[in-house]
């Protein structure tokens, strides 16, 4: 499986007035999990895709969420064990890419899945924030990370 991989930490604001982690918090792990994967780079694996959709440059590529979906499997408890998000790219077009994520509680010794997601992306025109295509480039740095799309419950 090509998949990236993210740690995180718990952070105690995390949780709800029922104690587990709140549906909310599960929207910014995705996007923090994004941010390190496609501008920083800075997961478990060097992926080289932070070099195409960064956009330093004020009319460099910008990565716009075009719409999200989590499907949450069980209830995730705030614990001093970060989560790990496994990413990978299910699809991509001519100017978007859908991320699928498995989210697994790293408080439990057996793999445990607490929420499944898929986040498609459109990368745009730093100053017209128009779609643009995929680089040739960008394509190639995506294409090992490309695997099995998820199906989530509708």
């Amino acid at each position: 499986m090509a998949r990236a991989h993210i740690d995180l930490e718990l952070r105690w604001a995390d949780q709800d007035a029922y104690g587990h982690v709140n549906n909310v918090t599960f929207a910014r792990y995705l996007e923090e999990a994004r941010v390190r994967l496609f501008w920083l780079g800075s997961g478990r694996e060097q992926t080289g895709m932070e070099k195409h959709f960064r956009g330093d440059a004020p009319d460099g590529p910008k990565m716009l969420v075009a719409s999200q979906q989590i499907e949450f499997l069980r209830v995730l408890e705030y614990s001093e064990h970060p989560i790990t998000i496994e990413m990978w790219i299910g699809k991509f077009g001519g100017s978007s890419l859908e991320v699928h994520y498995e989210i697994f509680d790293g408080s439990n010794a057996e793999r445990s899945v607490v929420a499944r997601a898929i986040t498609t992306v459109v990368i745009v025109d730093g100053e017209t924030l128009r779609p643009t295509r995929l680089s040739p480039e960008g394509r190639a740095s995506i294409e090992p990370w490309k695997d099995t799309p998820l199906t989530l419950r509708r």
